[in-house]
């Protein structure tokens, strides 16, 4: 079978999309005989960010001549993306090897899409000549397939609502299913100042060493120049990046890139000043506050909750705060759509929503209903992205700014059309 077979067979194996549980996984894993002993691993979990944090510390491992595997999810354009080794994706013949192996030895073990994926980029990494890998969470930490292997590191970006049919609907109920990623005696980096009790409990229960944003290492942009320090297992280390450019992802994500880097710092691996400016100069990430020009301003960003929403609606502000900013947007049915718009709403000059083709994909006329508390007369409705994106080409200025967001699906049906 050639790659979108096994895609399209994958679909059919399991009768849920999600079934979160590591026995299974567990199973098939010893079967295939996986062995990280003489590879570093560092696990990635969190409610949004995930994908910079990653992107940043392989930016950095890579910097310092490591070689590295990285596994996320989900993907825009093509599945390969998922898995990658040394910046590249993999290559469809190698995934195809890779399934045709689980599928040999999984007998009559039922997995899900995403746990056999995971298997996929285990196996893939397990027998390649790697010094590091990071693996993205996908949903959770406790009970996700990338938790059958032990971190040697563990990171959580942030805590907030989002999957709370899985996790619970508080952040202390999210917080504890992060925290599931911690290993007994291990290290944590979390990425903010304010820590929910139940990750706290689960930390001093495991005996983990905790690295705080805001106590244990900072970051702050200015004048135009990143300044970071952070503690070390025996001292304290100071750098800066000069002249970060406008909007690159350094500039949006400045916190994330303090994470990688007191990562990099617990690993233990020297990064000069050039590696560091080489590193994050020359990070990007597609679907991240993406910025194209098309005889207008084109932005694309793949938030799709309340916490991320009103992230990027506080950035737009920064970058584009004397212009008409037009938002086209497309959601999947389980998220809070009517938090997010109410994030997004204040930057709003106009709305073009859009249902989305995906099976989960919220239908236009609700977000529309939604929308008429705030909006009123500037929303237009259409039965597709692709329907939304050229009538709202159509009519940007030179001065526009068109945003595409709330949802992986919308930003990639938007890629596939420029």
């Amino acid at each position: 079978m050639n790659l979108s077979a096994w895609l399209t067979y994958l679909e059919t194996l399991h009768p849920e999309e999600i079934e979160l549980g590591l026995d299974r996984v567990r199973l098939v894993a010893s079967k295939l005989g996986l062995d990280f002993s003489s590879k570093t691993v560092i696990s990635i979990a969190g409610t949004n960010g995930k994908g910079s944090t990653s992107c940043f510390l392989v930016s950095l491992l890579q910097a310092a001549g490591k070689s590295t595997g990285l596994y996320s999810s989900p993907h825009l354009l093509k599945y390969n993306e998922r898995i990658s080794i040394n910046g590249a994706d993999v290559k469809d013949s190698v995934l195809c090897h890779a399934f045709s192996r689980i599928e040999r030895v999984r007998k009559d073990i039922s997995l899900t899409y995403f746990e056999f994926g995971t298997l996929a980029a285990l196996l893939i990494f397990a027998e390649s000549e790697l010094d590091y890998i990071i693996l993205e969470v996908g949903l959770g930490g406790r009970l996700d397939a990338v938790n059958i292997i032990d971190a040697d590191l563990a990171l959580i970006t942030n805590i907030a609502l989002d999957h709370t049919e899985w996790l619970g609907d508080t952040r202390e109920k999210i917080a504890f299913e992060k925290a599931g990623i911690i290993r007994q005696g291990g290290a944590v980096i979390f990425g903010e100042d304010d820590i929910p009790e139940s990750l706290e409990k689960v930390i001093s229960s495991k005996h983990a060493r905790l690295y705080q944003s805001g106590k244990d290492f900072e970051c702050y942009v200015s004048d135009g120049n990143w300044n970071w320090q952070g503690q070390g297992f025996k001292q304290a280390h100071c750098m800066h990046v000069t002249k970060i450019a406008e909007a690159s992802l350094l500039d949006f994500f400045p916190s994330n890139a303090a994470m990688a880097l007191q990562a990099m710092l617990l690993l233990n691996i020297d990064v000069t000043e050039g590696m560091l400016e080489q590193a994050y100069k020359q990070a990007t990430l597609t679907g991240r506050f993406q910025i194209i020009e098309r005889g207008y301003t084109l932005v694309l960003d793949v938030a799709h909750n309340p916490h991320a929403a009103s992230y990027l609606s506080r950035n737009i502000q920064r970058y584009f705060p004397k212009q008409n900013v037009h938002i086209l947007l497309g959601m999947l049915s389980n998220k809070d759509s009517q938090k997010t718009l109410s994030s997004l709403q204040g930057i709003a000059s106009s709305w073009y929503v859009a249902s989305l083709e995906n099976s989960r994909g919220s239908e236009a006329k609700i977000l529309y209903n939604e929308l008429q508390i705030f909006a009123q007369n500037r929303v237009s409705l259409f039965d597709s992205v692709q329907e939304a994106f050229h009538k709202a080409e159509q009519k940007m200025q030179a001065n526009d700014v068109l945003l595409v967001t709330g949802s992986f699906y919308t930003v990639a049906d938007v890629l596939e059309l420029i």
